[in-house]
């Protein structure tokens, strides 16, 4: 098993061991953050596990917006939360092996055999095990489309549905900063019952990543020459989404 630490767009390597998160210089992972403990957290590493645990800091560790007392098993996809930073653990396969041995339309097969339990966990209102389920799916469709693999219009849309649906069940953000972040690779505009779910979506969500949305929308003002009305108009409801995140 392969772990990784995803933190602001970027996935740090997790070799077996412990690694340090705090304040200080000589941790793995340094935050400026007055919210964070010299040394705050530990992450010890193996290959079957991650466990996380706090280093007696003052204001704690929180592993998908709970605070643990004391050390806390980790799961892929777990969101950790020390002072006002977030992280992800990614924990895989080895990776590499994965994507060249199973093509995109093998993975989307895989997606939508995965969708049909994550949607009758959303049905049951289980939204953190629906994330845990699709993490993985929607993550590697990400990273597809940011290496530069074409994404079909059909794929692009369901991890877009499935994006909405786990933001409104877990009122995590980051699934909202998804649909940006995979739009935003493939080169695209959101389709405009997304836009419109998005509005709604928005309302109910933590926090999202307005600099996702913005770089974003500076992707979009590139191609204006390109849209046609109908594509403005979606421009210009995007940007009225910008004005509503920054508004919460």
């Amino acid at each position: 098993m392969k772990h990784a630490l995803r933190y602001n767009d970027h996935d740090i390597d997790l070799p077996p061991g412990e690694f340090v998160i705090g304040r200080a210089a000589t941790c793995q992972l340094s935050l400026d953050d007055p919210l964070v403990s010299r040394n705050h957290a530990t992450l010890r590493v193996t290959p079957e596990a991650v466990v996380v645990a706090d280093l007696g800091s003052r204001n704690g560790v929180r592993v998908n917006s709970e605070r643990i007392d004391g050390k806390r098993s980790l799961s892929h996809g777990d969101q950790i939360s020390i002072g006002s930073q977030d992280m992800t653990l990614l924990s895989r396969r080895e990776l590499v092996a994965d994507t060249l041995i199973q093509g995109p339309s093998e993975r989307a097969s895989t997606f939508g055999l995965l969708g049909i339990l994550a949607d009758k966990a959303l049905a049951m209102g289980r939204g953190d095990e629906a994330e845990k389920l699709l993490f993985e799916q929607l993550d590697q469709l990400l990273v597809d489309a940011q290496r530069g693999v074409k994404v079909a219009t059909e794929t692009l849309e369901r991890a877009s549905e499935y994006a909405l649906k786990l933001a409104l069940a877990t009122t995590n953000g980051r699934w909202v900063d998804y649909i940006f972040r995979l739009h935003m690779a493939v080169g695209r505009m959101c389709a405009g019952p997304v836009v419109d779910e998005l509005y709604t979506v928005l309302r109910k969500v933590k926090t999202v990543n307005l600099t996702v949305l913005r770089d974003y929308l500076h992707d979009l003002h590139e191609l204006t020459g390109r849209f046609g009305p109908a594509d403005r108009f979606l421009l210009s409801r995007l940007e009225g989404l910008e004005r509503l995140a920054a508004a919460k």
